[in-house]
């Protein structure tokens, strides 16, 4: 932390301005109280800007009560607050607005969040935690199968003593102190993963707004920008915190994993302990559909980016051309005007020869084609040896068949895979069928996922023999 590094940040930061701001108060207190604490037992992320001007006017009636601190209407302050960079504003679906929390306002709920103080610190539960993530990180950067081996026979052996104990009717049990420490980290850890969200998407938004302006000031050509493009969407998705949001996002949708975590909350809530420990401000129980609202919204927010980027180059792209179009009509429009200049005599461009102009004087004159004369000899019915059975008996695959087969066993999940898939609805047409599902799920990458490095085997069966037949595919999820 240097002088002029922690200048620049007091200054330029917008978390520390909404902090020191004058209507601070006002404005973390609102804001948290709309996005942070239940409404009517649920937890909004985003709001719609009739509904938050109405919590505001009433929030401000009662702050307002006994001095009138804030005399501005409460739209005026929403208006400030999101130029201001404390509130995200854009349009809805609907012709009203939507307003969301930015990072900067994530941030600050977290740093007075931590200057309360709490009831006890959990060191324990923290240096254990510390340990075994440094082992972790340890021993799995190393590829020596020795130091790999000893730790897994550590592991084991701890693993034994503890059934042995268990069969000898000694079991281990956390104690209230203990479980106050792991239910502090673990909502803890919720909540900084859900505010870290909104940095992900924020950083998204920025890659975006700085191409836009790359294309906007670039002399490049279009091919070159569109190229750039595409560079950047596969840079964005290579990058370490891209890499890292698709591996979330493809294991939080994995429905094993939703609903091993469903029923570990489950089993948490039933503690005693941690029923007591209970707040308003952040319910346990939400995490998963949390996870999953914020997770989806930014994985959507992505594409649209993208897709909104391209269209934003397609109507630059239609300008230009539309710009040199009036162009051409206005030279055409002078050059009739104004009769008697003499335009052999005036500048003209010289091409190089990369065009083949094909006038019409320089074709050959019409010629009358060839009759073909045949012999006029009755034919004879020819015979063959082979059997041409086969070249009739052709079959389709149905797409529209098939993806109403996902449609309907999508119906009471939010995935599946292939293998099971294909359980459900058996494989008709062999290989050419599979390839098919491969088709399908390949162009709805935005919903489907085909997963290279991992493969699998399914077993096809031939309709006519009844001979099965095993096949290696990559692995497939079809997703709702």
């Amino acid at each position: 932390m240097t002088f002029e590094k922690i200048n620049q940040l007091l200054k330029m930061n917008t978390t520390v301005k909404m902090i020191t701001v004058d209507n601070a108060p006002l404005i973390i207190g609102f804001l948290f109280k709309s996005f942070k604490q239940e409404q009517n037992n649920v937890v909004f992320s985003t709001i719609q800007e009739g509904e938050l001007t109405s919590l505001l006017t009433d929030y401000l009636f009662v702050v307002n009560r006994d001095e009138n601190l804030y005399p501005k209407q409460a739209k005026e302050y929403l208006t400030d607050w999101a130029n201001a960079g404390f509130l995200r504003k854009y349009p809805g679906k609907t012709d009203e607005f939507i307003f969301e929390l930015t990072p900067a306002a994530e941030n600050a709920f977290k740093w007075i969040d931590s200057l309360e103080r709490p009831e006890f610190i959990g060191t324990e539960s923290r240096l254990k935690n510390l340990f075994e993530k440094l082992k972790e990180l340890s021993v799995k950067t190393k590829k020596d199968f020795a130091s790999r081996l000893k730790e897994l026979e550590n592991k084991k052996k701890t693993i034994e003593e503890e059934i042995e104990n268990l069969k000898m009717g000694k079991i281990d049990v956390l104690d209230d102190r203990q479980i106050k420490e792991q239910y502090l980290l673990i909502e803890e850890t919720a909540k900084y993963l859900l505010a870290d969200f909104r940095q992900v998407e924020d950083n998204f938004r920025m890659l975006d707004r700085d191409f836009r302006k790359k294309i906007i000031t670039t002399s490049q050509t279009k091919g070159k920008v569109l190229d750039d493009l595409f560079q950047e969407e596969d840079f964005l998705l290579e990058t370490d915190q891209g890499k890292s949001f698709i591996a979330f996002f493809e294991f939080l949708l994995m429905q094993s994993k939703q609903d091993e975590l469903e029923e570990l909350i489950q089993e948490i809530l039933n503690i005693p302990t941690v029923q007591q420990m209970q707040k308003g401000t952040f319910r346990i129980e939400n995490i998963r559909n949390n996870l999953v609202e914020i997770g989806t919204k930014t994985n959507d927010t992505t594409k649209l980016l993208w897709k909104q980027l391209r269209k934003y180059l397609e109507h630059k792209s239609f300008f230009e051309n539309k710009i040199i179009h009036e162009k051409i009509t206005q030279i055409l429009k002078t050059i009739s005007e104004i009769k008697k200049m003499n335009y052999s005599k005036t500048l003209s461009l010289k091409l190089d020869e990369v065009i083949h102009i094909d006038l019409i004087m320089e074709r050959p004159l019409f010629k009358i084609p060839e009759k073909i004369k045949f012999a006029n000899n009755n034919l004879d019915m020819g015979t063959t040896s082979s059997n041409n059975d086969k070249l009739f008996d052709q079959f389709e695959i149905d797409i529209p068949e098939l993806k109403n087969k996902i449609r309907t066993a999508l119906k009471n999940k939010t995935q599946i895979t292939f293998t099971d898939f294909v359980k459900e609805f058996e494989i008709q047409k062999g290989i050419a069928e599979v390839v098919a599902y491969m088709e399908i799920a390949s162009k709805e990458k935005n919903k489907h996922i085909i997963d290279e490095s991992k493969r699998e085997i399914i077993n096809i069966k031939n309709m006519k023999t009844n001979k099965l037949f095993k096949i290696e595919i990559p692995q497939i999820i079809f997703n709702k």
